[in-house]
């Protein structure tokens, strides 16, 4: 669900800077709107490199900004950035999915039909179906570009990437219940004692219960580091404060 988030502001982004610039009552500032969006374009681009944390994805939507007014204001069609739409489909396919790369080809190619026949058919018609092109081109890129990643061992990738099917989701959710099922225990057994504590007077009845309550722990640590280790495929080391935190206890 996660991959399909950027579509529909992407999509509205498309349509709203589609019919801003051929309405006739703003048509006639596409201009100064193509400036506003590089003036935009260069300060976000400029601040963000300053960041060592820079968001890919809200620089992606600026961009996206930018290059449509750009082709917008030198005639669509005929612009001479016209090209930039080709990359910046492929380059939605790698920033955030095929879905979203397949989504505003699309929506470009449906917004664009609107126009064909209005200087040359043969031509207008040529330009919407190479726009469709990116798609099998941009599915085709990213997957190399993957396989060329996990070949480096920086990832790992599902034989259908991006897709969670039902079985994995249910083991998923199935290891996460049983595991805190089994927690339950416990922890409910060091609320319960740690109760009793307080009600306790003799030294010595204080020990055991104490005791108790330091079994309970090492008890829900165990599982809790077994979860870990099984969920993330590490065996995870424990630190020395770990290990002494509980005997502080006794």
């Amino acid at each position: 669900m996660k991959n399909f988030k950027p579509i529909l502001p992407i999509l509205l982004l498309t349509v709203a800077t589609f019919f801003l610039t051929k309405n006739p009552l703003t048509g006639s500032l596409k201009l100064y709107m193509a400036l506003v969006a590089l003036l935009f374009f260069v300060t976000y681009s400029i601040t963000q490199r300053k960041k060592d944390n820079a968001d890919i994805r809200k620089f992606t939507y600026v961009l996206i900004t930018f290059v449509l007014f750009l082709v917008a204001a030198t005639g669509w069609f005929f612009s001479p950035f016209f090209f930039t739409l080709y990359l910046l489909g492929i380059i939605l396919a790698f920033v955030f999915s095929n879905s979203v790369s397949t989504a505003f080809i699309i929506t470009l190619v449906a917004l664009f039909s609107f126009s064909i026949g209005e200087v040359d058919i043969v031509y207008d018609f040529l330009v919407v179906l190479s726009l469709l092109t990116v798609i099998p081109l941009s599915i085709y890129l990213r997957r190399e570009y993957l396989k060329i990643r996990e070949n480096q061992k920086d990832i790992l990738i599902l034989n259908k990437e991006e897709v969670v099917t039902d079985k994995l989701q249910k083991v998923l959710s199935n290891k996460v219940t049983n595991f805190a099922a089994t927690l339950r225990q416990p922890l409910n057994d060091i609320k319960q004692l740690t109760a009793h504590l307080s009600r306790v007077k003799e030294k010595q009845n204080v020990k055991k219960v104490t005791e108790r309550i330091l079994i309970s722990s090492q008890e829900a640590l165990g599982l809790l580091k077994e979860f870990e280790e099984n969920t993330t495929g590490k065996k995870l080391l424990r630190t020395p404060s770990d290990r002494h935190e509980l005997r502080s206890f006794s």
